[in-house]
């Protein structure tokens, strides 16, 4: 029974494939995105207010790219077996791949705060929208650190 057991880790294999076709359409769409941002900015849109918020959104596009790298890795080291990778990368448990994913979304979700503040056409909208992202960067930010503490405290 243990054998059979301690083969199922390698059903992680599935979840690794999956992640390294969706970083590389991922790192395909960045590119694509970052084409579109020098052809917008080459016709003269670096005039807009708003290709700010382009820019923050092609460059959003590449971390998410690379946290999906970042998690591929880490379930393959996790399940499968070692890789050759730099000390940062190293990963011991789920919680060490929910870290740069919970990063990912505060970063998201900045990106997104800053466009509707652009965007806004009122004031109230505006503060709406920057209040809001501020309680969910707060809330992400807080699952982070109770998250650190809680490693901290048994290692």
């Amino acid at each position: 029974m243990k054998f059979v057991m301690e083969r199922f880790r390698f059903l992680a294999i599935i979840a690794v494939i999956g992640l390294a076709v969706t970083t590389a359409a991922t790192f395909g769409w960045s590119v694509a995105k970052s084409v579109k941002l020098v052809g917008d900015l080459l016709s003269g849109e670096w005039r807009n207010e708003l290709m700010v918020v382009k820019v923050l959104q092609v460059i959003d596009t590449y971390l998410l790219a690379i946290v999906q790298l970042i998690t591929a890795i880490g379930l393959y080291e996790l399940f499968v077996g070692d890789l050759d990778t730099p000390a940062w990368l190293e990963v011991r448990s789920l919680d060490d791949l929910k870290k740069p994913i919970v990063d990912m979304l505060v970063v998201y979700v900045g990106v997104k705060g800053v466009e509707a503040l652009v965007k806004a056409e009122r004031p109230v909208d505006a503060l709406l929208s920057a209040a809001a992202v501020g309680i969910i960067v707060l809330s992400l930010t807080a699952f982070r650190l109770a998250k650190s503490a809680g490693k901290a405290k048994y290692d």
